[in-house]
């Protein structure tokens, strides 16, 4: 179901890393900070689509850049380089954080971004015009915000995405309460700023970089549940999510762009509907039919929606998960795409469940087509006795879990990953942090020092401009996108 031509459509953002490294709060978080990133980055270097770049600033008494905006994907020696370099830096010092120096790392990356543009003009698309900045920091969200609306209340923000902000704190784990939103009337009078808080560790790290890093676009792909029967059609619109990175995308048999088997189309802009065929009873549903990757769907948060309708919908969602919940039962529906004039589409069915969440589970589903008919025998009524006692045994000297964690097992995919990929990079080669572009950049390499890569700088817009002037930004408000939830 995936072409090449859908993937070319979906967007790719540049994205900009700002991590501030001022004491004390770098010393706490430098060893688990850096861990994390090399196991995501070398994810990102492997699944990432070609024109996926990254930058990484760093923040201390001033800004500056380790990393030039640089295609992930091939390119993980690079991204090892810099974070040996980051972790080289100190984590002692005087702890002085001086004014405006995280807006002026934004800035520098917007302009970074600006010059890349210029040099390579003729292969420009919108999506490639904006970035995305995440702010990495021990301080608290509200300071850093502060600082922000300072250094940006008169800069132009027309090519800013989207404007992230990640307090690590090891207060959320002491309060046992969940991730605080950034309270009514606290957000920033500059730009839309969405605040997360994590954990001090490695996986909770972990956990926000793959969901920053691996988001294949800006906005959730639209899926939509139709039921025709009855006096009219109810149609239940729904966001995407994927729970799972396609192990096949990690040994090159996919696309970065689009998981393999999944029920989706690969395009994130074309809305997807299924049209639900039946009810079935989730135990008379064998495990042995399902196929592909797992899909969640959530209420849709779509800004094109008014607020009237996203309630609408978020109450029949929430209905849905409901019924489905306390009958035990599941949806079984097919997609409903128009065939050629040559030949009709292949339906793709799935099966939609609900679990003890406000969410619902869309599995790709057998067909008659993709059965393979086999007579397995019975059980036999009567065991034999020293076999039975031997299994026994055994499986009483096994550990038991009454769920399944996956956090708990580990394929040291990361380490293969690390080093498979290096091989296949020459690091004596000249590497260019600036590749397919052309004009005034160059590296150059001295024995016993650090590789820079210089850019031509660009003045920066005069003040006065218009701070929420974007250029058609299909990114809306995050304050907009986001319905609060409701008690069912």
């Amino acid at each position: 179901m995936f072409s090449r031509s859908a993937a070319e459509h979906i967007s790719v953002y540049p994205r900009v890393l700002v991590l501030d490294v001022n004491p004390p709060g770098w010393a706490v978080v430098k060893s688990v900070l850096c861990e994390a990133l090399s196991n995501v980055l070398c994810l990102g270097a492997a699944t990432a689509q070609p024109g996926e770049r990254l930058s990484i600033y760093t923040v201390r008494e001033r800004h500056q850049c380790l990393l030039p905006l640089l295609d992930m994907r091939g390119n993980l020696f690079r991204l090892q380089r810099c974070l040996s370099e980051l972790k080289t830096l100190p984590v002692e010092g005087c702890g002085a954080l001086r004014n405006r120096t995280l807006s002026m790392a934004v800035l520098d990356s917007l302009q970074q971004n600006k010059q890349r543009m210029l040099h390579n003009s003729s292969g420009a698309t919108l999506h490639s015009c904006l970035v995305e900045v995440t702010i990495v920091s021990t301080r608290p969200g509200r300071e850093l915000i502060c600082d922000l609306d300072d250094g940006l209340q008169d800069a132009d923000l027309s090519t800013l995405r989207r404007l992230l902000v990640l307090h690590i704190s090891s207060e959320l784990e002491e309060s046992g309460s969940p991730e605080p939103e950034t309270p009514p009337g606290q957000g920033s009078h500059v730009y839309d700023i969405d605040s997360h808080v994590a954990l001090p560790d490695v996986l909770s790290l972990e956990i926000f970089f793959k969901s920053w890093l691996l988001e294949r676009s800006g906005e959730k792909e639209k899926c939509h549940l139709v039921f025709s029967e009855g006096a009219s059609d109810l149609e239940v619109m729904c966001d995407v999510n994927r729970p799972l990175l396609n192990p096949g995308l990690l040994l090159g048999e996919g696309d970065g762009a689009h998981p393999r088997g999944s029920a989706l189309t690969a395009n994130p802009r074309v809305t997807q509907a299924f049209k639900v065929i039946r009810v079935v009873s989730l135990s008379g549903v064998c495990g042995s039919m399902f196929y592909g990757l797992p899909t969640i769907l959530t209420p849709t948060a779509c800004w094109e929606l008014d607020w009237d309708q996203l309630e609408a919908n978020q109450d029949y969602f929430h209905a849905l998960c409901h019924c489905l919940q306390s009958q035990q039962n599941a949806l079984v529906a097919c997609s409903t795409q128009l065939g050629s004039s040559s030949a009709p589409s292949v339906l793709s069915h799935v099966l939609v469940s609900a679990a003890d969440s406000a969410a619902l589970l869309l599995r790709p589903i057998a067909v008659r087509e993709l059965v393979l008919i086999m007579k397995l025998p019975p059980l036999p009524p009567t065991m034999a006795e020293n076999a039975l006692q031997r299994v026994q045994d055994v499986l009483r000297s096994l550990d038991t879990d009454t769920l399944y964690n996956p956090l708990q097992m580990s394929s040291n995919l990361y380490c293969h990953l690390q080093a498979a990929l290096t091989q296949t990079q020459n690091p004596r080669r000249h590497i260019s942090t600036t590749q397919g572009t052309a004009g005034p950049s160059r590296q150059v390499n001295f024995p016993g020092r650090k590789a820079r890569a210089t850019i031509a700088p660009l003045h920066f817009a005069a003040p006065g401009l218009s701070k929420r002037k974007h250029i058609e930004n299909d990114s809306p408000s995050p304050k907009r996108r986001f319905l609060c939830d409701k008690e069912v």
